[in-house]
């Protein structure tokens, strides 16, 4: 954040220094004593406001989530207690009997699965696959399908790309990953951390 405020403070001054054809630009408008130092802190404090400015506007909208969440998938008419997890690209969900048809590519295709949450509750879900990723685990490369579903957390709603997974030795049957919290969420670790 110094380096930015620096950078801007840089450039302003460069700005400054290319719009004054000589030194009687300079001492026409600002007062006797060292224009260098006070052109400098003038800049400096333009770039702190513009700098102060865009990250207040940037995060004004963001609401801020802990390191776990209890998010209600619209689809299944389900609630599951989630991880949030900055690592991960994509969020993640448990789901079980996946079945597509497997002849060809599988995107587009239709899909139907259970959503099964940790308490034992279970819903169908008939969908169509968006895409098919590879993940390495700790055990194995693994094919996972990738679906939309509705996520709905307080008062937000969001359709997000999830990977369907076997998380039945997880903790958390649904991982939400930075797909999920772009744009709209700011991660605080010291919220519902439940470690």
């Amino acid at each position: 954040m110094l380096l930015s405020v620096l950078r801007i403070t840089i450039a302003c001054s460069r700005v400054r220094q290319r719009r004054a054809a000589d030194a009687k630009h300079y001492a026409a408008y600002l007062p006797a004593g060292e224009p260098a130092v006070k052109i400098f802190w003038s800049s400096f404090h333009l770039a702190v406001f513009l700098l102060v400015s865009i990250n207040v506007h940037a995060d004004s909208h963001k609401q801020i989530v802990g390191a776990t969440e209890v998010v209600f998938i619209e689809e299944a008419n389900l609630t599951f207690k989630a991880r949030v997890d900055t690592g991960a690209k994509t969020s993640s969900i448990h789901a079980e009997n996946i079945e597509v048809d497997l002849s060809g590519d599988p995107r587009g295709k239709p899909i139907s699965f259970y959503l099964v949450t940790k308490e034992g509750l279970s819903r169908k879900i008939e969908t169509r696959v968006s895409s098919v990723i590879k993940v390495r685990t700790s055990e194995m490369a693994e094919r996972r399908y990738v679906v939309p579903l509705l996520m709905k957390w307080k008062d937000s709603k969001k359709t997000v790309l999830v990977t369907l997974n076997d998380r039945t030795k997880m903790d958390y049957r649904l991982l939400l990953g930075r797909n999920w919290l772009h744009g709209d969420f700011i991660v605080d670790v010291d919220k519902n951390n439940d470690d």
